[in-house]
């Protein structure tokens, strides 16, 4: 015995420097069983990292002895008609780094309920998003920060045309999954595991403690005001006043703002003196509505909204700057309500009393959210 482990002990120090002790070359007299209890695991352990659909290793083989569970990452579940080429588009990675994450793979050697290790692509995610009725790929890209050709490299089977209410599409994505929850309507509803809106360089929250709302509410906020930004650097900041409280519902001095997805937010105006754009009553002639537009026309264009309250005083020059911006008289009819009259039905910017001095966004239902009400 004491020989045995004298040979043992020379075997260790003579491997290489930078040798891979979880990786061991088969001799001569191994077995999985002797792997087994030299290296203090299981020998369904060995199969299963390995690959092997029996206990038999021949001489040279490399076997993985040691999958460093904490630093294992991600693993994927093989299913019928998967190609490793398939796996790797699929992850983000290639073949040759599958195979060196798993030693002992074959490609042609493949099967149904095999599992790999994968790797993830840096700083992201693995989210696998269910498809909804009226989703598109466009859609769920813009959701999760991606591109569409993004997704069809990571869904090799998935159609663009073709997807379908209830089907499973992976995402890999730097925004997270999201928990929160719209349930009910605006004014008779709540909100579960409410995100609280994050400071800003282009606006100021009036109190933390009611600027709550849906993880997509927060994003659709955040990426509006990039924009504007982006386009007009120098452009004041405004004030955000109430979204909704933490757990949503009832919110004193509002009927609406209960469920996460009704946000106050004051004018871009052409004077605010140095100081962040107050909630003051507007005269036409005092809202900077080619900023103004630039906030409206992210929301508007990817369909993140479905009402923004409006004087209809103050709708006049907004259409004016869209309609400089390029937009048609035929494009701007679907969203503004302008020049067709305050009481007109249509248009997702419209009239409300009492809203010349701030507007009134309320986005849309997340996708997620199935209790969500208009």
């Amino acid at each position: 015995m004491r020989r045995a482990l004298a040979a043992i002990t020379v075997l260790v120090w003579t491997l290489p420097a930078d040798a891979d002790r979880r990786i061991w070359r088969v001799r001569s007299g191994d077995a999985l069983s002797v792997l087994a209890e030299r290296f203090d695991v299981r020998v369904e352990d060995l199969r299963e990292w390995n690959d092997l659909e029996s206990d038999t290793i021949r001489v040279g083989q490399e076997l993985l002895v040691d999958p460093e569970p904490d630093a294992d990452g991600p693993r994927y579940t093989v299913v019928r008609g998967d190609t490793l080429s398939h796996i790797a588009a699929r992850h983000g990675t290639t073949i040759e780094e599958l195979r060196r994450l798993n030693p002992g793979l074959r490609p042609d050697r493949l099967r149904a309920g095999q599992t790999i290790r994968v790797v993830a692509p840096e700083g992201r995610l693995r989210i696998e998003y269910r498809v909804r009725a009226g989703d598109n790929l466009s859609r769920i890209a813009a959701r999760h920060r991606v591109e569409v050709r993004d997704i069809l490299r990571w869904n090799p089977r998935l159609s663009a045309d073709r997807i379908r209410p209830g089907q499973t599409v992976l995402v890999w994505s730097e925004v997270p999954e999201s928990v929160s929850e719209s349930i009910g309507a605006p004014n008779h509803g709540r909100l579960v595991r409410g995100e609280a809106l994050p400071p800003h360089p282009g606006y100021i929250i009036r109190d933390r403690n009611r600027a709550y709302g849906t993880l997509e509410t927060i994003l659709w906020i955040q990426d509006a005001f990039d924009a504007v930004r982006a386009r007009h650097p120098g452009a004041p900041r405004v004030r955000i006043h109430d979204i909704s409280l933490p757990a949503g519902g009832p919110m004193a001095g509002h009927r609406s703002h209960q469920s996460g997805r009704d946000v106050d937010i004051s004018y871009y105006q052409r004077r605010c003196g140095g100081i962040p754009c107050p909630m003051r009553r507007l005269d036409p002639d005092d809202l900077d509505a080619q900023r103004q537009w630039a906030l409206f026309e992210h929301w508007l264009k990817n369909d993140r909204v479905d009402a923004i309250f409006m004087d209809y005083r103050l709708q006049r020059p907004l259409y004016e700057a869209a309609r400089r911006a390029g937009y048609s008289r035929a494009e701007l009819s679907r969203w503004i309500q302008y020049p067709r009259g305050p009481s007109f039905p249509f248009g997702i910017v419209r009239h409300y009393r009492r809203h010349r001095d701030h507007a009134h966004v309320r986005f849309t239902c997340p996708d997620t959210d199935e209790n969500c009400r208009r």
